[in-house]
C-alpha cells in the first residue's frame, strides 16, 4: 500500500509539473497578464530546465506575438483558446441546446408518461418521436434536410428488399451507404435545388422550376445548412438497422420472453423487444432523434426501438431523475468548468495548430521550443481533447437520458489511464468501438483474421470520420501497425505468465510496465498526427529532437519512467476490478443456488437455465454477435471467438 502512493505521488507531481510548464508557456502570449506574473511564470519555467521562460530584456516580453485562435476569456482577464473549430461552436451553441434539451426532454418524459399503460407504447411514442425528428431536422437544415431524407428513405427500401438474403444482403446494406458517404462527403455540398429543377427541366413547367430553385434562399436553409457534416453519423445508424433487420431476420430460435422486463441498453443491442417491428416510423425515429443527431453517443437500432416499443422505466437505474441530476452535475458540469479552467490557462492547442516552434529561432524572441517543450505541448493537446469530446458527448448523452432513453456512455475512462491501444479505444468513443465490433469486426471473422481485420476497422474509421484525408490516413495506419506488435506481447505474456503467481513476479510487472509507457508515447504521437498537425508536422518534431539530441533523450528518459510507473498503476487498478467483479459473479451464483434449491427442482433449473441462456443463448442463435460486441474490445480473443463459433 505504501509503494502504491509513492508511485501515486510520482506520477501526480510529474503530471502537475508538466501542466505548470504547459501554464508557463501560454503565459508568453497572453497580454492581459501582468509583469510580475510573467516573471514569475518564466522563473518557475526556466528553474525545470529544458530551455523556455524568455528573457525579460526583449522589448515584446518573453516573445508575447498574436496567437491565432485565443479570444476574450471571462476567468481572471485571461484569454480563452478557441482555436478548435467544433469547441468554439459548440460552446457558442450551447445555451440554445441546453433550452432545446430542458424543453424538449419535459415534453419526451411527459409522453412516455402517457405511454406507460399503454399496451403498446410505440403506437404513441413512435409518432411523437418522428414528429419530433422531422422538425429539429428542418430547423437545423430547413429545406436542406430533403436531401439526407431522400438518401435515408431509399436506404430503408432497399434494406427491406435485401436484409435476410445470406451473402448479398450485408453487401447491399454496406455497398448503399458507403457509397452514399463517399458521394456526400465529396459533392453534397455542390448540390443545390436550381440545378435539380434544370435536370428536370423536361417534366416542369418554368413557375415550378422557380419555386423548387426558392429553396435555395438562404432562410429556407435553417439555422446549419451544411447537413453533410452530419451524415457520417446518419451512415452509422442506417447500417445498424440494415444489419439489424438482416440478423433478425435470420434468427431461427424465439425464447418466447414477449413478457419479460426490460433489460438495460447491453442487452437490448442483440436481444430487441418482440414488438420491434423494423417499420419505417422506426426507422425515421432512430435516424433523426435529436438527442443523438449532432455529435452521438452511438446506439444501435435494435436497443433504441426496444425502448420505443417498450420502454425501460424505474428500472434503468440510469433514468432515475436522481441519476440524471448526478449526471448533470458530476460528469458533465464538472468536466465542464474543468475545460473552462484549462482553455483559459494552458493553450496547448492554439500553439500547436500554429507550430509555434517554427517560429523565430531565439529565446528572446519567442521562447526556446525543444524536445520537452514539444513533449508537453504534445500531453497537453491529448488531454484537452479528452476533455473537449467528453463534454460535448456527455451533454447529448444527458439530454437522452433525460427524454427517458438510455444510449451508452463514451469516454469510460480518464485519458491518463490507458497504457494499451486497444484498452484506449475501449474506452475513447466506446459506444463507436462497440458498433465497430459489432458491424466488420465480427462478421470479418473476429480473432482468427485479427491482424488483417484491425486493418478494415481504422481504415473505415479513418475514412468515416472525412473525405479521405491524408492526416487521418496515416492516423489509422500508426494505430493498425503498432496492434500487431501490442498483440504479439500480449500474447506472449499469455502463454508464459499465465498463472496468478507469475504475473505476481517483479520482471512480468516491469515488463509490462515499459511497454505500457512506450505504448502511451504511440498514443500521444499518432493523436497528433490525426487531430492536430498531420504527419508533416509530426515530422517537424522528429527534427526538433534530431537537433538536440541529449535533451531528447533527457525527456524521453523522463517521459518514459512517468509513464511507466501510470500504466502499472493502470493495470494493477485494473486487476483489481477484475477481481472484484470475479468475486461480485461467485456471489451471485452462489445466491442464485440457494435460491433455486430453496424453490426446488426442475422449476428452479430450469429458470436457472433461462436466466443463462437468455443472456447469451439467443445471440449465439443469432451468431454470437451480442456477447462480442458487449464482451470484447476490438480484438478480445475469447469474446469475439465464442461469437465466431455461434455463426
Amino acid at each position: 500500500m505504501r509503494r502504491r502512493a509513492y508511485l501515486w505521488a510520482f506520477v501526480i507531481a510529474a503530471f502537475t509539473s508538466w501542466s505548470l510548464k504547459g501554464m508557463a508557456m501560454s503565459v508568453r502570449w497572453d497580454p492581459g497578464v501582468s509583469k510580475p506574473v510573467r516573471d514569475a511564470f518564466a522563473a518557475a519555467e526556466r528553474s525545470m530546465g529544458f530551455g523556455g521562460g524568455g528573457d525579460a530584456t526583449t522589448g515584446q516580453p518573453y516573445g508575447y506575438r498574436g496567437l491565432p485562435g485565443l479570444a476574450r476569456g471571462w476567468i481572471a482577464g485571461r484569454r480563452n483558446d478557441l482555436s478548435d473549430n467544433q469547441w468554439r461552436t459548440f460552446r457558442d451553441n450551447l445555451p440554445l441546446l441546453a433550452a432545446a434539451a430542458v424543453a424538449t426532454s419535459a415534453l419526451s418524459r411527459a409522453v412516455r408518461r402517457a405511454a406507460r399503460g399503454a399496451r403498446d407504447a410505440g403506437k404513441i411514442l413512435i409518432p411523437f418521436h418522428v414528429v419530433y425528428g422531422a422538425a429539429f431536422a428542418f430547423f437545423l437544415h430547413g429545406f436542406g434536410a430533403l436531401w439526407p431524407a431522400c438518401l435515408c428513405l431509399a436506404h430503408y427500401a432497399l434494406c427491406r428488399a435485401a436484409a435476410g438474403r445470406p451473402m448479398i444482403g450485408p453487401i447491399l446494406v454496406w455497398g448503399f451507404a458507403i457509397a452514399a458517404l463517399a458521394r456526400v462527403q465529396f459533392r453534397a455540398h455542390e448540390w443545390t435545388f436550381a440545378s435539380l429543377a434544370d435536370a428536370t427541366s423536361p417534366m416542369l413547367s418554368r413557375a415550378a422550376r422557380q419555386r423548387i430553385a426558392a429553396l435555395d434562399a438562404p432562410r429556407n436553409r435553417g439555422s446549419s445548412p451544411r447537413w453533410w457534416i452530419h451524415y457520417n453519423l446518419l451512415t452509422l445508424r442506417m447500417i445498424s438497422f440494415g444489419m439489424d433487420l438482416h440478423w433478425r431476420r435470420l434468427e431461427t430460435s424465439d425464447d418466447g420472453d414477449d413478457d419479460a422486463e426490460p433489460g438495460d441498453h447491453r442487452s437490448l443491442v442483440s436481444r430487441p423487444r418482440r414488438e420491434v417491428r423494423y417499420s419505417l416510423g422506426e426507422y425515421l425515429a432512430y435516424v433523426t432523434y435529436p438527442p443523438l443527431y449532432l455529435a452521438g453517443p452511438t446506439c444501435t437500432f435494435n436497443a433504441f426501438a426496444s425502448q420505443l416499443r417498450r420502454p425501460l422505466g424505474a428500472g434503468c437505474v440510469a433514468l432515475r431523475a436522481r441519476s440524471v441530476a448526478r449526471y448533470f452535475a458530476a460528469k458533465f458540469a464538472g468536466v465542464l468548468l474543468i475545460l473552462e479552467v484549462w482553455t483559459h490557462t494552458i493553450y496547448a492547442n492554439a500553439m500547436c495548430k500554429s507550430r509555434v516552434w517554427q517560429w523565430g529561432s531565439g529565446r528572446g524572441e519567442y521562447g526556446a521550443y525543444g524536445p520537452f517543450e514539444v513533449g508537453v505541448l504534445s500531453l497537453m493537446v491529448l488531454n484537452f481533447m479528452w476533455l473537449k469530446f467528453t463534454v460535448i458527448w456527455r451533454f447529448f448523452r444527458l439530454w437522452a437520458l433525460a427524454s427517458g432513453v438510455e444510449v451508452p456512455e463514451n469516454m469510460l475512462r480518464c485519458i491518463n489511464n490507458n497504457a494499451t491501444i486497444l484498452g484506449f479505444w475501449k474506452g475513447w468513443h466506446a459506444s463507436y468501438n462497440r458498433w465497430l465490433v459489432r458491424y466488420i469486426y465480427v462478421p470479418l471473422g473476429g480473432a482468427r483474421y485479427r491482424l488483417l481485420n484491425v486493418w478494415a476497422v481504422f481504415g473505415f474509421v479513418g475514412a468515416w470520420h472525412d473525405k479521405v484525408a491524408w492526416h487521418l490516413i496515416h492516423w489509422a495506419w500508426i494505430f493498425a501497425l503498432f496492434l500487431a506488435p501490442e498483440m504479439a506481447v500480449r500474447a506472449v505474456g499469455a502463454k508464459y505468465y499465465r498463472t496468478p503467481e507469475a504475473r505476481s513476479k517483479l520482471a512480468y510487472k516491469l515488463a509490462r510496465a515499459a511497454c505500457g509507457g512506450a505504448m502511451i508515447h504511440v498514443l500521444v504521437a499518432g493523436n497528433m498526427v490525426g487531430y492536430v498537425v498531420g504527419a508533416d508536422g509530426l515530422s517537424q518534431l522528429w527534427r526538433l529532437y534530431a537537433d538536440d539530441v541529449g535533451s531528447a533523450l533527457r525527456f524521453f528518459a523522463m517521459t518514459m519512467a512517468m509513464m511507466s510507473v501510470a500504466a502499472h498503476l493502470g493495470f494493477e487498478q485494473r486487476a483489481r476490478e477484475d477481481a472484484a467483479r470475479e468475486s461480485s459473479a461467485r456471489e451471485g451464483s452462489a445466491k442464485e443456488g440457494a435460491g433455486k434449491g430453496a424453490a426446488g427442482g426442475d422449476a428452479g433449473s430450469g429458470g436457472g437455465e433461462r436466466d443463462a441462456v437468455g443472456a447469451g443463448g439467443r445471440r449465439r442463435a443469432a451468431g454470437g454477435r451480442g456477447g462480442a460486441e458487449d464482451a470484447a474490445p476490438a480484438g478480445d480473443s475469447n469474446g469475439v471467438e465464442g461469437g465466431r463459433r455461434g455463426r
